[in-house]
């Protein structure tokens, strides 16, 4: 289990998607944040990273995109889809956060 900071977290179970024809997206297989839920992490940013938990499986640095009416879309690949044991139509619940140390830079040495 990975340990989650105190930052806002939303958590939350959606049904897992697949774009049927959607131009480069399609085939991709995916779920939707809610717009009520993105902006709770996002604060008006295009798009971010998150961290977190699909089921039990940590992730880290997932990148959320932008669709339109403020909701986001998460694209699940492979390694994902392999490690939560899902496919399109399941159930899946989120634990999500801002994964700010994809923005840190090192210190200077």
């Amino acid at each position: 289990m990975v340990s989650l900071s105190t930052e806002i977290m939303i958590r939350f179970t959606t049904t897992i998607q697949q774009a049927e024809q959607q131009g480069h997206q399609t085939g991709w297989t995916f779920v939707i944040i809610p717009a009520e839920l993105a902006l709770k992490l996002q604060s008006g940013k295009q798009s971010f990273k998150v961290r977190g938990l699909l089921d039990e499986y940590a992730i880290k640095a997932v990148s959320l995109l932008p669709v339109g009416g403020g909701d986001f879309m998460m694209p699940l690949n492979a390694g994902m889809r392999k490690g939560i044991g899902k496919r399109k139509g399941a159930k899946l619940t989120l634990q999500l956060e801002v994964d700010d140390r994809c923005r840190r830079l090192p210190a200077p040495s």
